[in-house]
């Protein structure tokens, strides 16, 4: 980054809107003085839940300057960014009359032919446009998948709420004995069928945070051609993935669009067991029944996704898929607490072991 961009100040101007107020960043509509209005984010600096947001943020502003010309008309156009000691963040292009996938689902503003048509338009942005191969510039996905989960397990276990769970060699969740997370993650490394298959070919550039509140569409009309245009934003994954297997676009799309992921984040979830560690027999349960989660299981939002996927790449791999299914269950747990701490501990340990016996 120059020392121009470095220094840069972003530009004064009135909040409309705040869109999302996140773990780790702010993102805010503002107005110009001439009227015109852009996309801000921006860290929290001091206040960033876990320790990858800056870092995180930084890769963003990197991914969008990066962009190929077919990629860069599925997302906002960066405008300008800075790095100013504890102030990172960009301005990008506001996108009119848009809204994200994620409201519409939620309002069940769409009938199933409609949400089938949208998935379809995202899969071939996704796979078709967005998934270049590319050469790996850092560690390979299974390397940086390890050394995350254990250095959130090795985290939450200094913690006495969670350390029985993490450290059991067996547990029970929902009447099921099952490996306790570190034994699980040991057993993994031993075999490595699922760690070693995330490796696989082809390795492509990512969204890496590939999910119904980060897809702008505009809003149901009896336009033939609805929607015109399906609009990414906010890639790159909480602890920095932009690049590796398919698959992890995949897992992190259907982590929302089952309704879950947004369960534990509005906190529609059943969890026990935490007040009587000795026993390590835990409940961990999503609450179809609740108003918000209802759509989700009312509308398909993935099944059409999920094929193209397949058609594109092959059969899917269990064994990775619920890999990667656990790491952004563990990785957020790192950066949550109480309620949805809990819950994303006890998915995850549920997920690693779906991979373990795959």
């Amino acid at each position: 980054m120059s020392a121009e961009q470095q220094s840069f100040i972003p530009c004064c101007g009135k909040i409309v809107q705040v869109l999302r107020d996140g773990y780790w960043d702010r993102t805010e509509v503002i107005q110009l003085k001439d009227g015109t209005q852009r996309v801000r984010k921006v860290s929290k600096g001091a206040e960033t839940a876990g320790p990858w947001g800056v870092s995180t943020l930084r890769s963003e502003i990197q991914y969008l300057r990066s962009l190929d010309e077919n990629a860069a008309k599925y997302f906002p156009t960066l405008l300008t960014a800075w790095d100013d000691g504890p102030s990172v963040g960009y301005e990008a292009e506001y996108v009119q009359d848009a809204v994200t996938a994620s409201d519409l689902a939620q309002s069940a503003s769409l009938d199933q032919v409609q949400a089938d048509i949208f998935q379809e338009r995202l899969a071939h942005v996704v796979y078709e446009v967005l998934h270049i191969p590319v050469a790996l510039q850092r560690q390979s996905l299974s390397e940086h998948i390890l050394h995350v989960i254990d250095a959130v397990l090795t985290q939450l276990s200094q913690q006495r709420e969670f350390a029985p769970l993490i450290e059991a060699s067996t547990l029970i969740i929902n009447d099921k004995q099952l490996a306790g997370p570190r034994t699980a993650m040991t057993r993994l490394a031993q075999h490595k069928t699922a760690v070693q298959s995330v490796n696989g070919n082809p390795q492509v550039k990512l969204h890496g945070d590939c999910f119904l509140e980060n897809i702008l569409i505009s809003p149901p009309s009896t336009d033939p051609d609805w929607p015109r245009q399906v609009i990414l934003v906010d890639p790159v994954s909480v602890a920095g993935m932009f690049q590796g297997h398919p698959l992890f676009d995949l897992v992190k799309y259907e982590s929302y669009a089952t309704g879950e992921l947004l369960a534990l984040r509005s906190e529609k979830i059943q969890v026990d067991g935490f007040g009587v560690p000795s026993q390590c027999r835990y409940v961990y349960r999503v609450c179809e029944e609740e108003a918000t989660i209802k759509p989700f299981h009312q509308i398909d939002w993935y099944s059409r996704f999920r094929t193209s996927y397949i058609s594109r790449y092959g059969e899917i791999d269990m064994s990775a898929y619920s890999l990667l299914d656990a790491y952004f269950a563990l990785v957020m747990s790192a950066c949550t607490d109480g309620l949805q701490r809990r819950g994303r501990l006890l998915k995850g340990t549920l997920a690693l072991n779906a991979a373990m016996n795959a």
